[in-house]
């Protein structure tokens, strides 16, 4: 029996596979242009230009596309430009060889993006070299010869030339890609759309750039947002857009000045990190508009994605001239940006990858995206405060990844969009989450300044019942009038303002200066409006406290004796394991009666009529001590220690017990709570040259800086949302209360900077008291 014959078999590749993968692989011509400025990005070019020209004639249409790169040898042009698939990108570290940029592009498929773009390509290119002598490239690819061949192995001399390039002296380094016998003719509107996905190839500087102080006064989560992932020396990369690729004028800084409001988020492993500041002229109508931070833990620290984003929020119509206000429709939408340049189609008007449209649409009254996030802690839900959600045209922004941080996210194999899979939808979930935020915050500022949010139809613009909303916020109650007076009055001020515009000199100031009193006192009675709220429900819980102690000091009785008869059970004749239970119950009885008598021993000296019938000097150690056998459990399970250096002599000005107890209780608890675990409180007090006493109260742990420290002591602003069940969970009216407290007895309360080894400290200054 002889062996059967065997035929050498081989794989051959159709020509047709470059039309098909340049179809597949590319998804439109944005999308291609995008990928040759990419390779150039990779190429370590500073600059690059893309010039078109006679788009609108196919046979006549030339787009070239220029860059200073580090250019390519005849080597490298073989192997990486045509080497489909090349694997040249995928060698070392994924960086390029000058800046140490993270490649942009893996797929090698760079040369299809010209295929799609045109008949014909010519590259001329010249490497950057230390050494002599340097050889360049010419090449030159016909595609309609290429697949006039029924397979690679089979196509023409002529459709496929690469010839060395010899260097001539003063010739800079860089690949120019030349596009000729374009394939399709352009439309003025398809040109239109073209240019405006074209000129959104990177990311604009005006959100990669330190903000104006003029428009964003304070510092936000970070100075520039992280989107490029390259060495610090990289210059960085400049695009220019030429002949029919040159825009119109840069309205860029008229946008940013026209916006309302600052979110910033920041994704990182360890937290989710958000923030919304007004602008200055936010700051000027809403004089409570405050800067609002937020944090998370991250859903998934392990797998990511981690990225950055800067949003600006544009509230009401857009302002300006006609042109600025057209630039201003066509940037709206926040973009994605992959090592700074964008991913298409996040942003533009048909897509709605935020569900920002569909929820305006719906007028939904909830910030669903806020329902099972712990961010807003401290933020209140306001009613109707999702009809404050504006459309996507009012946000301009954008997310920043660099492609060591975007985790488990994968581009779509046409480049457009990412795979719809759980990591894409976590990071719309986080920037919906901070958009949702800003609106919360928004409204917010809308409520405290006595404004109602506005209905809105289709998303934005006010309904035609508007008007009567005012009238029917308030009803007829104290707050309701007082609230109406207040947003009459701020309306007065702004009319007052405009006349003081067209106003004499003279005139002028005297307007301008009732415009600032006006704003002042406004601003002073919102703070006392809802403060004045919450001291009615305090008050209506203050008429159980006394039948509330009695009850606490008959469970303390109950308690003492169900420890004894455990005691007393105990000393039967048990067996081991019965007996270590029963003594397991004992420790916990005991447990239960020492809580319970801390809380009856404070309730007595608080809520008792002895310590409120008569005002005599108390002791600041004694009183200080007392207080904090209240909250010495809970800072014990934490490994917190109190140093209290007040000398026992010491002794306040004529007060009620109670008075000091409930002050030097609001202090611990927040003392407590920010001191971080094994952490310290300090506790001191010196008398001054004219008798004051200066009380300090010192922790580690959370820092409050003294020139922030006002916003604390108004109503509602609160540093923590965890819940204690001693401790409790801050409502932000404690630190308003005390001051109140000490006010009574012009005693003053502020936070002042901490000795070393503290991170934050408050100062009571007792007037005239003597020890």
């Amino acid at each position: 029996m002889t062996d059967a014959k065997r035929s050498i078999a081989k794989f051959s590749v159709d020509t047709h596979l470059f039309r098909e993968l340049g179809e597949l692989l590319v998804g439109r011509e944005s999308t291609a242009l995008i990928e040759l400025v990419k390779n150039a990005y990779d190429a370590d070019a500073t600059e690059v230009t893309v010039f078109g020209e006679n788009l609108g004639d196919p046979s006549r249409g030339v787009i070239r596309i220029t860059d200073n790169g580090v250019g390519m040898t005849p080597n490298i042009f073989q192997r990486g430009f045509l080497r489909v698939a090349a694997r040249i990108k995928n060698e070392g570290d994924r960086k390029s060889e000058r800046w140490g940029r993270r490649f942009t592009g893996a797929k090698g498929v760079g040369r299809l993006s010209a295929h799609k773009l045109a008949r014909k390509i010519q590259v001329q290119s010249i490497p950057w070299a230390v050494t002599e002598p340097i050889v360049g490239v010419d090449g030159f690819i016909d595609w309609d010869k290429v697949e006039q061949a029924e397979t690679l192995d089979k196509i023409d001399n002529d459709a496929v030339i690469a010839t060395e390039r010899q260097v001539r002296k003063g010739e800079v380094h860089g690949t120019t890609l030349t596009l000729t016998r374009l394939r399709q003719k352009w439309t003025p509107a398809q040109r239109g759309r073209f240019l405006l996905e074209v000129e959104a190839l990177r990311a604009p500087s005006v959100l990669t750039a330190p903000l104006s102080k003029n428009v964003i006064p304070e510092t936000g989560l970070f100075d520039r947002p992280m989107f490029v992932d390259a060495k610090s020396t990289d210059p960085g990369f400049k695009l220019e857009l030429e002949g029919d690729f040159q825009g119109g004028d840069n309205y860029w800084p008229a946008v940013v000045e026209s916006a309302g409001w600052l979110l910033e988020i920041d994704v990182s492993p360890k937290r989710v990190r958000y923030l919304i500041v007004p602008t200055s002229r936010t700051r000027k109508e809403f004089p409570n508009a405050r800067r609002m931070a937020f944090s998370e833990d991250h859903p998934k620290p392990e797998s990511g994605p981690f990225f950055q984003a800067r949003i600006l929020i544009r509230e009401g119509q857009a302002t300006g001239k006609k042109d600025e206000r057209t630039w201003a429709s066509r940037i709206g939408g926040v973009r994605v940006y992959m090592e700074g340049f964008r991913v298409l189609p996040y942003g533009e008007d048909s897509d709605d990858w935020l569900a920002l449209g569909r929820d305006t649409n719906d007028r939904t009254r909830k910030l669903r995206f806020l329902a099972d996030s712990s961010a807003p802690g401290k933020l209140a839900e306001v009613d109707d405060e999702g009809l404050l959600l504006l459309p996507n045209k009012h946000y301009f922004g954008g997310v920043f990844l660099t492609a060591n941080r975007a985790g488990s996210l994968q581009m779509l194999v046409n480049r457009e969009g990412f795979v719809p899979d759980s990591s894409f939808e976590l990071m719309v979930t986080l920037v919906r989450r901070g958009i949702d935020l800003s609106t919360r915050v928004r409204a917010a500022a809308r409520a405290g300044a006595g404004n109602p949010a506005p209905s809105h139809s289709s998303g934005e613009g006010r309904s035609s019942h508007d008007d009567e909303v005012p009238e029917r916020a308030g009803g007829d109650s104290l707050k309701g009038k007082a609230e109406g007076s207040l947003r009459r009055l701020a309306e007065q001020a702004v009319e007052l303002e405009k006349l003081a515009a067209d106003a004499p000199d003279t005139l002028k100031k005297r307007l301008m200066e009732a415009v600032i009193k006006i704003g002042h006192a406004t601003a002073v009675s919102r703070e006392i409006v809802p403060a004045n709220s919450m001291v009615l429900v305090l008050a209506s819980v203050g008429t159980q406290l006394a039948a509330f102690t009695h009850e606490v000091n008959r469970l303390l009785g109950l308690a003492g004796d169900l420890e004894r008869m455990i005691a007393r059970l105990r000393e039967q004749d048990l067996p081991p394991k019965p007996k270590n239970h029963v003594l397991k119950v004992l420790v916990t009885a005991a447990d239960l009666r020492r809580a319970i008598e801390r809380q009856a021993a404070y309730l007595v000296d608080i809520v008792t009529p002895d310590a409120r019938r008569r005002r005599s000097k108390q002791s600041l150690n004694d009183v200080l001590n007392a207080t904090w056998k209240l909250v010495e459990t809970s800072a014990e399970q934490r490994g917190i220690s109190l140093h209290n250096e007040i000398d026992h002599e010491l002794r306040s000005p004529p007060m009620f017990r109670a008075e000091l107890m409930a002050v030097f209780t609001n202090l611990l608890t927040n003392a407590v709570k920010a001191a971080g675990s094994n952490g310290a409180i300090r506790a001191s007090a010196e008398v001054s040259d004219n008798g004051e006493i200066h009380f300090r109260l010192e922790n580690t742990g959370a820092a409050v800086d003294p020139s922030d420290g006002e916003r604390w002591f108004r109503p509602f602003e609160s540093t923590t949302v965890d819940v204690d069940p001693v401790l409790g969970q801050g409502m932000g009216l404690g630190l308003g209360i005390t001051r109140d407290l000490l006010s009574e007895i012009g005693a003053f309360i502020s936070f002042v900077q901490p000795h070393r080894g503290y991170a934050t400290a408050i100062e009571i200054v007792f007037p005239g008291a003597t020890s």
